[in-house]
């Protein structure tokens, strides 16, 4: 929402959520949404680098492998990134 009241608002932004209860506050939604980026990421890059999408299997025991395989892949390219990578590890 661009204003203070929703009667004097030009726009108004909607949240859907399934939580009840107390547990939906303003600090919950921020806390919520500030984490969405990162899983959008992390999906457009799975998808486009690392072959997420690209299965041809039907079975979900080979489904599932392809995931783990995939997460797997993710993992480790993030953690040589955040370790410097292996160039630093091996140069000398």
């Amino acid at each position: 929402m661009n204003a203070s009241s929703p009667e004097s608002a030009t726009e108004i932004d909607y949240l859907i959520t399934n939580q009840q209860g107390n547990k939906v506050t303003e600090e919950w939604i921020v806390r919520t949404f500030s984490k969405r980026n990162y899983i959008e990421k992390f999906y457009r890059e799975a998808k486009g680098w690392l072959g997420l999408k690209e299965y041809q299997v039907r079975k979900k025991d080979a489904l599932l492998r392809h995931f783990i395989l995939v997460f797997t892949a993710y993992t480790f390219i993030l953690y040589q990134q955040l370790m410097g990578g292996l160039r630093k590890r091996y140069a000398g």
